[in-house]
Formats: C-alpha cells, sequence, structure tokens
C-alpha cells in the first residue's frame, strides 16, 4: 500500500497528515515531511503528526517520529501525534514511546 502525506498550517501549527501504510518503503515520505514541518514551525507553534489514517506503522516509522520529536525540540516547538487506529497506538505503548512522545487518540 502506499503512503500519501499532505501537510498545512493553522496560526499555532503545522500539520502533517499521513494516509496509509508507514514502513521501510514509504518511510522516507514521513521523514521528508516532519523535517520540513519542524522547520517551518518557530515556538509556539506545534508539529502536529496526525497518523489517524495510518493503518501500519513499522519500526522504521517511530524512529522517524522520535528523530522529529528531537528536531524539533531542540528548536522549542512541540511535536503531537495523533493516533486514530488501536494497532498503531500499541506500537508506541509496546515500545514506550507513548511516555516520551505527546501522543493523542483521534478519529
Amino acid at each position: 500500500m502506499e503512503l500519501v502525506i499532505t501537510a498545512d498550517r493553522s496560526d499555532d501549527a503545522v500539520f502533517v497528515r499521513a494516509k496509509g501504510e508507514v514502513d521501510l518503503g514509504t518511510v522516507a515520505q514521513l521523514t521528508s515531511a516532519l523535517d520540513a514541518a519542524c522547520e517551518e514551525a518557530t515556538p509556539p507553534m506545534a508539529v502536529v503528526a496526525d497518523l489517524s489514517g495510518v493503518t501500519f506503522l513499522a519500526s522504521s516509522g517511530l524512529s522517524a517520529l522520535v528523530r522529529a520529536h528531537e528536531r524539533c525540540q531542540e528548536d522549542g516547538t512541540a511535536l503531537r501525534v495523533i493516533v486514530g487506529n488501536r494497532a498503531v497506538l500499541r506500537g508506541f505503548q509496546v515500545t514506550g514511546l507513548d511516555t516520551l512522545l505527546d501522543i493523542r487518540e483521534g478519529e
């Protein structure tokens, strides 16, 4: 399955919305979009990674989110992750990343 990424901006956040599967073959798209969002956002703006349309998130996707968190944090920008799939949320919980990242359950 492919991964479709869209990005937009509001007054207080840069949104990166992903739909599909994040795996070794598609993670570069997510990484690129998150890098651009972290670069664009200036505090007090946040970067919101909306993964509510993601049906599968491999460990490479989890790593990309941790790197984005670290990069945003260096600039004083918050990274929020919206998860809409219990299986995807489980990946964060099993790895303990739900305690590092600001995970919110979405639609």
